[in-house]
């Protein structure tokens, strides 16, 4: 079943969807199949009829070859039970923590994914309007599952519409299917597949819609909107941190096979804005002993003043002047 734009619109207003990038909760899921035909001939009667029958079958073939390489992959309301109740699961495993029944139905899961699903249960408190759109994936049998419901926050009377995107694995040997979730991230493939379905129209629609949606939420209901402002903050102090850990052991790790000595060399005027391709440590003098004055994150920018002969620039980074290697600018 082809969905257009606007019967995609009449199914969301009928389940009254909605949808947010909330980014704790946001996953990624994936599918596929073929079909084929043929035609044949038998001589007899007359050469007009044979040459008739002939033709025919040439046409039968050749629609019957375009029908195996092209294969028309459109977003569909899936009505599998099968996938259906694979979906709610997982819902149910997100909302409640359930991380020993979630580790039953996903490829794998680790201590680091546990930790945080047991975290953010608590401020989940059930979902509802629960639809599921499906489009092939990369394997035979597998699927990319868009996935819209309401979720109910602990504390706060609006539901926040929600999107997920889910990749589905084939069945196996025993008809069980798993949910892709260990690798997602790693996995070039499924990411570039994923972003050429989300050209698609009808998903594009999807999207937006449950967007509107949810912006209309956090108009309507300030609790909501404060909710999502704090986990956002929350998520993205989490995430610098993390960043910077990982940041400052790579910077110190390249800053002591550095020259570290002060006598800079000869110094070539710079004057012009860049950003930092890793996360770097900046430091009050063009030295690695000397002290740390900021952690520029990887992609900031940073005004290069001077940079010298012994690998280092001299910068301007968030009203501070320091010194980082010179590799780390672009």
């Amino acid at each position: 079943m082809k969905l257009n734009k606007e019967e995609i619109l009449k199914l969301l207003q009928k389940y009254r969807l909605y949808i947010v990038a909330l980014a704790v909760l946001l996953v990624v899921i994936i599918v596929l199949a073929v079909s084929c035909g043929s035609g044949d001939t038998q001589e007899s009667i007359s050469e007009e009829t044979s040459q008739e029958t002939e033709d025919t079958a040439e046409g039968e073939a050749e629609e019957g070859e375009a029908e195996e390489t092209e294969v028309e992959n459109v977003l569909t309301l899936n009505e599998h039970a099968s996938i259906i109740t694979l979906v709610k699961t997982y819902m149910d495993c997100i909302v409640d923590g359930d991380v020993d029944t979630l580790a039953l139905i996903v490829d794998e899961l680790s201590d680091e994914d546990r930790a945080e699903i047991e975290k953010n249960d608590r401020a989940y408190e059930s979902y509802s309007n629960l639809v599921c759109y499906t489009m092939n994936g990369l394997e035979e049998d597998g699927y990319i599952a868009f996935i819209c419901y309401d979720m109910k926050i602990d504390g706060v009377e609006t539901l926040a519409p929600g999107i997920i995107c889910l990749s589905l694995l084939p069945q196996d040997e025993y008809g069980d299917r798993l949910i892709q979730y260990s690798s997602v991230d790693d996995d070039a493939d499924l990411q570039a597949y994923v972003e050429e379905l989300e050209q698609d129209e009808d998903v594009q629609a999807l999207y937006a819609d449950v967007q509107a949606r949810y912006e209309e939420a956090l108009e309507n209901d300030s609790t909501l909107a404060q909710f999502m402002q704090s986990a956002l903050e929350l998520a993205s102090d989490e995430s610098e941190e993390e960043s910077a850990e990982e940041g400052e052991e790579t910077a110190d790790a390249s800053e002591e096979t550095a020259d570290e000595a002060v006598d800079t060399g000869e110094a070539t005027a710079e004057n012009r804005t860049t950003r930092v391709t890793d996360t770097v440590n900046v430091r009050s003098e063009a030295s690695t002993d000397s002290s740390r004055v900021a952690v520029a994150y990887q992609g900031e920018s940073v005004t290069v003043i001077e940079s010298y002969e012994n690998g280092w620039s001299k910068i301007e980074y968030n009203g501070q002047t320091g010194y980082v290697m010179s590799e780390y600018l672009e």
